[in-house]
């Protein structure tokens, strides 16, 4: 799986409609543990980056402590349909850009943020990804991400084939399906190898089963 063909995918699928249908207990209690986490964590008027911000569920909430938010995707329909759920919202901005080529400037945001699994979402770049987010963090700013544990394997199946993804399989570390969707799942220790590969010292918490949020402040 590539970064093209996941794009594709998400030029087309309807995570709105996935995540307000029924999900699974364990994927709502990762959603509902992520809006916690966030809310109690996040300073308030701090500048945040959301890195895939989908549609913006997340940008809602972190819209209400922010002095200033902006949210990122490199799908040009998630990006219309975040700019139409934050209409209004006169602090938040969204662009259409890839995570790992940002175009901001170095050390410019407080906290910033890949959060819903985005993470496990991109395939082969998630170092470039993560090295971008430090770059653009502010010293003594924070970086913070919320992926699959590799505990979700089962509920990440239930979960797509729910939705109706087709020819779901499973290389050991990641979904992949006929329609271009990749979901990787992180064990702890890759997690925080990855952060250590970037510089970084993580703490790595969980806020249910299936989830790991890793977070580590970026220093000198």
């Amino acid at each position: 799986m590539d970064k093209k063909s996941v794009k594709n995918f998400y030029e087309t699928f309807d995570f709105e409609k996935m995540i307000n249908d029924q999900a699974p207990e364990l994927i709502q209690e990762f959603l509902d543990g992520e809006i916690e986490f966030i809310s109690e964590h996040i300073k308030p008027n701090s500048s945040i980056l959301e890195i895939g911000c989908g549609y913006g569920r997340l940008l809602k909430i972190m819209a209400k402590k922010s002095k200033q938010l902006v949210g990122i995707d490199f799908s040009n329909r998630m990006v219309e349909l975040s700019k139409k759920n934050l209409e209004g919202k006169e602090n938040v901005d969204i662009q259409l850009m890839e995570a790992d080529k940002l175009t901001f400037n170095d050390n410019f945001f407080d906290y910033v943020v890949c959060l819903d699994n985005s993470f496990g979402n991109m395939p082969k770049i998630e170092l470039d990804v993560l090295k971008e987010m430090k770059r653009v963090c502010k010293n003594g700013g924070e970086i913070i991400i919320s992926v699959f544990s590799e505990n979700a394997k089962d509920v990440q199946r239930e979960n797509y084939e729910r939705i109706g993804l087709t020819n779901i399989k499973d290389d050991g570390k990641a979904i992949h399906t006929a329609e271009g969707f990749y979901s990787r799942r992180f064990a702890k220790e890759e997690l925080k190898s990855l952060f250590n590969n970037a510089g970084l010292e993580p703490e790595i918490v969980k806020i249910c089963p299936i989830n790991y949020i890793a977070y580590a402040p970026k220093t000198l």
